[in-house]
């Protein structure tokens, strides 16, 4: 009979410890990526750049971005309960420790954060949520090797004026670029030490 209670302890334990696990932004793609809700991409950051239109330092700076992965769900009549269950999903992810809030554009219908991962001084990955209610959601993560938060800010704001080339992909640079209007609340990167 102690053995049988020890056994449930245990198996009830474990149970409740894999409950916990958090699923990771790396599993959430994965696991989406052939989903028929999203359109998913793996790409080279050398495909977004329209070089002609970009200067040095920006030049420079996409140099830093060796992959970028795309998920994103663009709006469509049937599919808004989906956008909202995808975007609670990713918001209980994001609000990770490990995930480092860099910066916040807009609010209500239309949304976009900027997140990094590793030092402040070496990050490896910078992660770009932006949704809007009347075009849809999406999440980039750029990978790279000691990129810097700041010149990625700068990237995003190159995006939002036109000067990176998305147009091959239909439907994603309306997600991340809608909220270039939008009232700006910037976390100085000195003092993302913690989550909002």
């Amino acid at each position: 009979m102690r053995l049988l209670k020890s056994i449930g302890v245990a198996f009830l334990v474990t149970w409740m410890i894999s409950c916990d696990n958090q699923q990771t932004l790396q599993e959430y793609y994965v696991d989406n990526q052939e989903s028929k809700d999203f359109v998913a991409f793996d790409i080279p950051a050398s495909m977004f750049a329209n070089a002609e239109s970009l200067d040095l330092e920006q030049r420079e700076i996409l140099e830093t971005v060796k992959k970028i992965n795309i998920l994103a769900i663009p709006k469509k009549d049937a599919n808004t309960e989906t956008i909202e269950v995808e975007k609670n999903n990713l918001f209980n992810i994001l609000k990770e420790e490990k995930y480092q809030l860099l910066m916040r554009y807009g609010g209500g219908t239309s949304r976009m954060e900027i997140y990094f991962t590793s030092e402040e001084e070496a990050v490896d990955e910078v992660i770009i949520y932006g949704f809007d209610d009347s075009k849809g959601m999406g999440i980039a993560r750029l990978l790279g090797k000691d990129m810097n938060p700041g010149d990625i800010m700068q990237l995003v704001r190159s995006l939002q004026e036109g000067d990176l080339n998305l147009e091959a992909f239909s439907g994603v640079k309306e997600i991340f670029a809608s909220t270039g209007g939008a009232e700006e609340e910037t976390q100085e990167i000195e003092e993302t030490d913690g989550k909002e």
